[in-house]
C-alpha cells in the first residue's frame, strides 16, 4: 500500500513538473519572439510564466538550454512531422500546404517569429544548429517517402532523385512562409497551384480530410 501511494505521489509530482516545464518553455518562446534571443533573461522568463526564478535552474541547466528547447518546440509546430507522416501522397501534401498557409490571417505569430530567430541564432550556437539540422533532416525524409510513394504509383517522373526533390520542396515551403511573413496579402493559393501543376498534382481536389486508410 505504501508503495502504491508513493507511486501515485510520484506520478502527481511528475505531472506537476511537466506542467511547470511547459509554462517555462511557452514563456521563453513568447519572449524570444517579442525581444529577440539575446535580450531574453531567465528572470523575465520566470516572471512571464508566473513562477519563482529558481524553477528555471531546477528544470534547465542553463538559459541557453531552455531557449533551445523552447524554440525547437515552436519550430516543430511550424513543421508538424506527426501530421505529415499521416499523408499518403504529394497531392495531399500540396493541399495541406495550401490550407495551412491560406487559412492563417496573421504571420506575426510566435511560431513564425521564433523560427526566424532560431535560424539567426543557429549561426552562432552549434548545438541549436545541430538540433535544427536533425529536425529539418527528418522533415525532408518524410517528404522523400511521399515522393517515393508517388513514383511507385507512376504519379511522378521516376528519374527524379527523391532526396533532391524533397530538399527543393522543403525550400519552396520555407520560401512561401517567408514571403507571407513579409507580405501577408500575397496569394499563396496561386503559388501552390503553380507548384502543384509542375508536379502534376491537384491540391484542391485532395484536401480538407485526407484519406489515411492505407496507414491504418
Amino acid at each position: 500500500m505504501d508503495s502504491f501511494n508513493g507511486q501515485k505521489l510520484n506520478n502527481k509530482d511528475r505531472r506537476a513538473s511537466a506542467v511547470t516545464k511547459d509554462r517555462l518553455l511557452r514563456a521563453a518562446a513568447d519572449l524570444v519572439a517579442e525581444l529577440g534571443w539575446g535580450r531574453v533573461t531567465t528572470r523575465a522568463i520566470a516572471e512571464r510564466a508566473d513562477l519563482p526564478h529558481g524553477t528555471v535552474s531546477y528544470h534547465f541547466n542553463s538559459k541557453q538550454e531552455l531557449l533551445i528547447e523552447a524554440v525547437l518546440r515552436a519550430v516543430e509546430d511550424v513543421l508538424p512531422l506527426a501530421t505529415l507522416r499521416q499523408l499518403n501522397s504529394l497531392t495531399e501534401l500540396m493541399a495541406l500546404i495550401e490550407v495551412t498557409l491560406t487559412s492563417r490571417n496573421e504571420f506575426d505569430t510566435v511560431e513564425t517569429l521564433v523560427l526566424m530567430e532560431s535560424m539567426r541564432e543557429a549561426e552562432r550556437e552549434p548545438l541549436l544548429r545541430k538540433r535544427m539540422a536533425d529536425l529539418l533532416r527528418d522533415y525532408r525524409q518524410v517528404l522523400e517517402e511521399l515522393i517515393r510513394n508517388d513514383q511507385g504509383r507512376s504519379n511522378l517522373k521516376p528519374g527524379l532523385a527523391p532526396s533532391a526533390l524533397a530538399m527543393l520542396l522543403a525550400a519552396l515551403g520555407d520560401g512561401l512562409l517567408l514571403h507571407l511573413i513579409v507580405n501577408p496579402e500575397l496569394d499563396v493559393g496561386k503559388a501552390v497551384e503553380a507548384l502543384s501543376s509542375l508536379l502534376g498534382v491537384k491540391p484542391r481536389e485532395a484536401l480538407s480530410e485526407p484519406d489515411h486508410s492505407e496507414k491504418g
